[in-house]
């Protein structure tokens, strides 16, 4: 199999050779440590056989040079979402290692499978108007807020359908709704304002034959029967840091979502090192890939502080052990 071909059969619960890889390298300043100690991230990519790679839809802030009040968002005009620049888009943050969607096709479109990082219903919004006012306006302003999630939501579907067209395989709606052991906002909440616009992109995005990942950063166990509902492929990260417990999550969604990373990058590859790294790996895979349903992936962008050496340690372990669960 092909990486293509391996992530695409693990997402449509069909047997694989291996279990998929993947490894959010997309800080500047750790890939610069990492190149000095080992060579390009594509290097890394190819050796320790990374199946997926990410590119980036452009934020729907930009050009943006101030915060917006929420009751500005009923006057917001987005261009048109089909327009190129969305998918063209390079101006991103100094620290920032991405590259965006049609780069990410041009570069690795023909050995991996693609993925295009969207933002969600509240994450694009916290960009607009600033995420603590986005918060806040969920409590003071709803009506407000889910007039411009209607329309955000559209705009997003417009959005798929570009995407649909040049070809990525996955997309992930980034939208964190979780907090340390808690949501950000109560469930109910998140059930009336938020999943109803956030199910209409990833119905849609199903319409047009692509796979749906969900990035929520956070304790979202209260809604996990929701996001199966509502049709999300896999979900991202299930931070343990958090309060997402491994065993809970495989034993009661295992079999009906994707589980996409496992590799804390807080209480996980930043803090546990040698044996003890290789240990916690085989713990996770040996939860998570059993049975299929398991692609493997840092919970976060690798950051600054995880030494290089324990990335490698932690990814020739991953890979030695994704070939003993081949077939599953």
């Amino acid at each position: 199999m092909d990486s293509k071909e391996r992530v695409l059969a693990t997402l449509n619960r069909r047997p694989t050779d291996r279990t998929p890889l993947d490894c959010w390298l997309y800080h500047r300043h750790f890939l610069d440590a990492l190149e000095m100690e080992y060579g390009a991230r594509e290097n890394f990519m190819d050796a320790f056989g990374i199946d997926l790679f990410t590119g980036f839809a452009a934020f729907p802030s930009i050009g943006q040079t101030h915060k917006l009040k929420i009751e500005d968002l009923a006057a917001l005009k987005l261009s048109d979402p089909r327009d190129p620049k969305w998918l063209t888009y390079s101006g991103w943050a100094e620290d920032f290692a991405g590259v965006n969607v049609m780069e990410a096709l041009e570069r690795q479109g023909d050995k991996r499978a693609i993925v295009a990082h969207l933002w969600g219903i509240v994450e694009a919004t916290g960009m607009l108007v600033g995420i603590e006012n986005a918060w806040l306006g969920l409590a003071m302003s709803p009506d407000a807020l889910m007039a411009w999630f209607d329309r955000y939501a559209d705009w997003l579907c417009g959005l798929v359908d570009s995407l649909a067209l040049v070809g990525v395989d996955i997309i992930t709606l980034s939208d964190d709704w979780g907090s340390n052991g808690q949501m950000l906002f109560s469930p109910a909440m998140w059930r009336k304002m938020i999943r109803p616009y956030a199910e209409r992109v990833v119905k849609h995005a199903r319409s047009r034959n692509l796979f749906v990942n969900l990035h929520s950063d956070g304790y979202i166990m209260p809604i996990m029967e929701d996001i199966i509902e509502m049709g999300y492929t896999s979900v991202h990260p299930i931070q343990e840091s958090a309060g997402m417990d491994p065993k809970t999550v495989k034993r009661e969604f295992g079999d009906r979502i994707v589980i996409y990373g496992s590799l804390d990058v807080v209480e996980g590859i930043r803090v546990i090192d040698g044996e003890a790294l290789e240990r916690y790996i085989a713990e996770r895979f040996e939860i998570y890939a059993a049975g299929g349903g398991f692609i493997f992936n840092s919970a976060h962008f690798i950051q600054p502080d995880i030494p290089p050496q324990r990335l490698l340690h932690a990814y020739e372990t991953a890979l030695r052990l994704a070939t003993q669960y081949g077939g599953e």
